[in-house]
């Protein structure tokens, strides 16, 4: 009976745990069906890492490879190579990138044995067909599999209290996937919380949640959530998605502080009113700021999804939305700024794309209508190609979100010197940057000067980064183990 199931994807966000949610799920569905299932997190372009992992990938009879855009050209060419001679092997595809490109996927593909909709009931039930009686494994919490964070030696953790989203960004695919709404009940939610806690001596619970507090239809459910985690005076950090379309109450905020969220995400996107008409997107800098000045009020620290270039902008819009992130100091943060909007097949954009038969992924295929905003699209992208934008973001959020962590726990005196130095910093980085963007966008050029100026930057935030955290490692570990590393790899101790 062929029933050994290895499940493979590759990390794609390092702000949060490697495990993927979904994978964990689909993973306990199959074992309930008599499969054995093995959950493996892969790295791109790292042969020796992938040869440590060869025997167990071509020792399982179905291999289901979760996928994204980010991934794709590598991963399917990889797993092509890899089984091409393995006659006997099933191979699928899940994930939503996957699923919203099946049609081109398997024109081009013809090696994979079919795409699954793992949200569908009906579709896996009817691919994946029971065998046997359930398959125990030891990795199970809460009807999810959790082998991957048994392997993750960091104190963070992906959760989820409910799925789906009541809005309708036209960048977004949650709506174009059509993900069924539920929430959990509150008390199995704090119960699978206990539970980690106590298993994998998690402490930092990042909720994967499309929006943690939807609208005021909520706020009975997160006060129980809040009630049940006194009650049992659990001990943990936590951050939420956002939406600020519509506002959380205060005294809803104040008492998820009291429990521990110490961060907050929310889309900002875009201050100008056009993309905001365009995308249905409806968030203005006011609210934004008092937002985040409530935030830092209560010792809660924020990040925030921007998109400042998209088909519609217009040169104008670009200073107004640079001046708004200058305002905000997120200007160390490159990669709000070089990855423009993505136009899903499907969506009401669709129409602006052009077809590029080297790749799967057509999202990106478009020209900005305004082509001087299209020629400084091009000009800034060049630019921070010079750094590796990713780890010069973690330079700077890995140091924030630890020092709000430090700071509730009443351990700020120990740190002010750091955060002296981490404040100094990150005026200096954001008022050079801002100076060589505002250039850049009369003269749509940089200098040799300027480049240097970046890898200066670049180095002076991981000089900085690498003493605080060797310093936080040294006197609170928890702390240390409670920050997303920031990288591909599962571990880095």
């Amino acid at each position: 009976m062929k029933n050994k199931v290895g499940i493979y994807y590759f990390r794609s966000l390092y702000s949060q745990s490697a495990c993927s949610l979904s994978v964990g799920r689909f993973s306990d569905f199959l074992l309930n069906r008599g499969y054995k299932v093995k959950l493996e997190v892969l790295k791109q372009n790292d042969f020796i890492d992938m040869s440590d992992k060869i025997d167990g990938i071509l020792g399982q009879d179905i291999i289901i490879y979760k996928t994204n855009y980010k991934d794709f050209e590598y991963g399917i060419r990889f797993f092509e190579n890899l089984i091409k001679r393995e006659k006997d092997k099933q191979f699928y595809l899940i994930g939503p990138f996957a699923v919203l490109n099946k049609e081109r996927i398997l024109k081009k593909y013809n090696f994979i044995t079919d795409i699954i909709n793992i949200q569908d009931k009906n579709e896996v039930e009817n691919v994946f067909r029971k065998y046997n009686k359930r398959v125990v494994k030891k990795t199970i919490i809460s009807g999810i599999d959790r082998e991957i964070e048994f392997k993750e030696k960091g104190k963070y953790i992906n959760l989820e209290a409910s799925s789906g989203c009541i809005y309708n960004c036209s960048f977004c695919h949650i709506k174009l996937m059509n993900y069924e709404k539920y929430t959990k009940d509150v008390r199995n939610l704090v119960d699978e919380m206990e539970n980690i806690i106590n298993l994998l001596d998690k402490r930092y619970f990042i909720f994967n949640d499309s929006v943690f507090w939807k609208n005021n239809s909520d706020n009975d459910r997160i006060k129980e959530f809040i009630r049940e985690v006194k009650k049992r005076n659990l001990k943990f950090y936590f951050m939420i998605y956002l939406s600020l379309t519509n506002k959380i109450p205060d005294d809803i905020l104040i008492g998820l502080k009291e429990i521990g969220l110490i961060r907050v995400f929310f889309g900002v996107e875009n201050i100008s009113n056009s993309f905001s008409k365009n995308n249905n997107k409806y968030i203005s800098a006011t609210d934004t700021e008092n937002f985040i000045e409530k935030l830092s009020n209560l010792n809660i620290s924020y990040h925030i999804g921007f998109i400042l270039f998209s088909p519609y902008t217009t040169y104008n819009e670009l200073k107004e939305n640079i001046d708004f992130l200058y305002k905000l100091k997120k200007l160390f943060r490159p990669g709000i700024i070089v990855e423009k909007m993505r136009i899903l097949l499907g969506s009401k954009d669709a129409n602006l794309l052009y077809e590029d038969n080297s790749k799967i992924d057509q999202a990106y295929n478009y020209k900005i209508l305004d082509s001087k905003v299209d020629k400084f699209y091009q000009v800034v992208c060049d630019y921070f190609d010079k750094i590796n934008i990713r780890n010069f973001e973690q330079f700077f959020s890995g140091i924030n979100l630890s020092l709000t962590i430090l700071n509730d726990m009443g351990l700020s005196e120990q740190y002010e010197v750091f955060k002296i130095r981490y404040n100094e910093l990150l005026e200096y980085v954001n008022d050079n940057l801002y100076k060589i963007l505002l250039k850049m966008l009369k003269k749509f050029e940089f200098s040799g000067r300027d480049i240097e100026m970046l890898k200066n930057l670049y180095s002076l935030a991981e000089a900085n980064y690498i003493t605080y955290i060797s310093y936080l490692k040294k006197h609170n570990l928890d702390v240390y183990q409670m920050i997303p590393h920031g990288t591909e790899d599962l571990n880095v101790w």
